[in-house]
Parts: structure tokens; C-alpha cells; sequence
């Protein structure tokens, strides 16, 4: 289902004119992080989700919708904005204890963010990576994630600062 997913926003973004620059799917929700410059942003969600649910609904031989109401959506502004809002994406499944780290979680950006696999096509993330700097850009950004991490009983992610200074 997954693939099924990252397959109809790509198919959409290419209809569309959308970026999509993150995402992290779950098994009840997912996020994006998508630039519509032509204002295709509606028609964009519309046929990725109605294209996911045909097919899915094929392959398992049922019938009706997946979703329910109408997408949100939150107008991003400043380049702050941005980069927070691609970390709160890539740690939705940390902060629901699906996983220790971000690169662990395998329906998400964040291991392409993070220079572990190629991203696909479809995946800009040269743009925000920028904003870290010329140099190390996954590794700033990798940083930049374990920062919105909170220790949980005294547990750090892997490869975070232990010291308690």
C-alpha cells in the first residue's frame, strides 16, 4: 500500500506541477510537504488519493473510500517554517514510537534527507538541504533532527550528544 501511495503522488506531481519535498506515511495518517506554484494543490490531493483508492481498492477487492474529509493544509511562509516543518514530518514516527531514529522509519524522506538511499525522482530535496549549509548538508540535517528529539527515561537516540553538561 505504501508504494501504491508514493506512486500516485508521483503521478499526481507530474500531472500537477506539485513538489513534493517531504513525506512520512503511517498506517493511520501521512504527512507532505508540497509546493503547488500553479494552484493545483486541490487537484493534485484529489487525484493521488482517488487513484491510490481505485487501485487499492481493486488489488483487495473492496469497495468504498479511504479517507475521510477534506485534506488540511498550512500556507508556509518563512524558511524557518519550512525546516520545521520538514523536522516535525520526519519525526512523526519518533515522536509515535515507531521508531528509535528518523533513517529508521522506512516511509519517509527523511533517509534520502539524510544521503542513506537515492531519493526518488519525484523528491526535491536539494532546496531545503541548502539551507544547511554548502558542506555535510546530511549530516547538519541529521543534527538538525535529533535536536527535536526529547530523551524519553533518559534514552538518547543513537548517535546523538550523551554528555550532561
Amino acid at each position: 500500500d505504501c508504494t501504491l501511495f508514493l506512486e500516485s503522488l508521483a503521478e499526481a506531481s507530474r500531472r500537477y506541477a506539485v513538489e513534493i519535498h517531504c513525506y512520512c506515511l503511517l498506517s493511520n495518517h501521512y504527512h507532505l510537504l508540497v509546493r503547488s506554484r500553479e494552484g493545483g494543490l486541490s487537484d493534485f490531493m484529489r487525484f493521488s488519493m482517488g487513484r491510490f483508492t481505485r487501485v487499492r481498492n481493486v488489488r483487495r477487492a473492496s469497495d468504498g473510500p479511504l479517507f475521510r474529509g477534506r485534506f488540511t493544509s498550512q500556507l508556509i511562509e518563512t524558511e524557518p517554517q519550512l525546516i520545521e516543518c520538514s523536522r516535525y514530518i520526519h519525526l512523526n514516527p519518533v515522536k509515535a514510537s515507531l521508531a528509535a531514529n528518523p533513517q529508521d522509519w522506512g516511509w519517509s524522506s527523511a533517509r534520502a534527507y539524510l544521503g542513506l538511499e537515492r531519493p526518488p525522482a519525484w523528491l526535491i530535496t536539494a532546496e531545503l538541504l541548502a539551507m544547511f549549509g554548502p558542506k555535510d548538508q546530511a549530516t547538519a540535517y541529521l543534527r538538525f533532527l535529533q535536536d527535536g528529539i526529547e530523551p524519553r527515561d533518559g534514552v538518547r537516540p543513537r548517535g546523538s550528544d550523551t554528555s550532561t553538561d
